[in-house]
């Protein structure tokens, strides 16, 4: 199938839509467009902090409408997996209390404190990180407790640079304890996946769009979807043969990405 035939783009957001506050050329052309020809665009997020209005004020500052259900987050692919493994268990968070809110609401049994009881050690970006979250963590992961994180980012941005995230606790943690997690954010699958049976299309309808071939173009490749690398943000040429990854299509920028479209399928 090609390009101009995929309805369901997956869209990174930092380096493919915009780069920190300033939107690229063609982004609002390119949702448009895709509205137009009845198909539906979601924004991806790694981030597992908070919810999704931070996300939609801020495109809403770009002139971009944007609601809860367009986007998708680790959280959210970190609960259908949780559904599917587990049948009844208990959770101990080591995450926001945004995250635990989200995990609530759909249903899951979130500890408020140690006990026995726990089965599953969940870790997410925690921005409310103390020492006692994180001495709780090798007290269960030492008592052999199955161990799940939502996504593998070593850092954040922030505006004074990076700060530690989801796989910097990752790698403390397997320090003290040895014990690393199941990973569910970009590069696994899960993401895309989960919004392929969420909206109902098929592979070979739907595409992935994002600047860094180990994380975006990673996750679909794992999901055996196309992939469209752009070059307008992290990534560089010389990234397709250090991480082995190879992306569908190459394009400059998501101007250039509508650009190919309307060739194919003009409007």
């Amino acid at each position: 199938m090609s390009l101009a035939e995929k309805r369901l783009f997956l869209l990174d957001m930092d380096g493919t839509i915009y780069l920190s506050e300033t939107l690229f050329d063609g982004t609002v052309d390119f949702l448009n467009y895709v509205k137009k020809i009845g198909g539906r665009y979601l924004f991806l997020t790694n981030n597992s902090s908070r919810g999704t209005d931070a996300y939609i004020a801020k495109l809403a500052r770009f002139g971009i409408e944007a609601h809860p259900e367009d986007f998708l987050t680790s959280a959210d692919a970190t609960i259908r997996y949780l559904k599917m493994t587990y049948d009844d268990a208990l959770y101990y968070v080591c995450g926001t209390e945004s995250l635990k809110g989200q995990l609530r609401d759909a249903g899951l049994r979130i500890a408020d404190s140690l006990c026995d009881e726990i089965n599953v050690v969940l870790l997410g970006y925690d921005t409310e990180l103390n020492y006692e979250k994180l001495e709780n963590c090798c007290i269960l992961l030492n008592r052999g407790c199955d161990y799940v994180a939502t996504h593998p980012d070593m850092v954040c941005p922030t505006w004074y640079g990076s700060a530690p995230d989801c796989g910097s606790v990752i790698e403390m943690l397997f320090t003290a304890t040895g014990r690393r997690p199941k990973i569910i954010g970009k590069p696994q699958p899960e993401m895309a996946l989960t919004a392929m049976e969420k909206f109902g299309y098929e592979k070979s309808q739907t595409c992935l769009m994002g600047d860094r071939l180990y994380t975006d173009i990673a996750c679909g490749v794992n999901a055996g979807i196309d992939t469209i690398f752009v070059l307008s943000g992290e990534g560089v040429m010389s990234d397709i043969e250090k991480y082995h990854v190879e992306p569908t299509y190459i394009l400059p920028n998501i101007r250039e990405v509508l650009n190919e479209l309307m060739k194919e399928y003009p409007q």
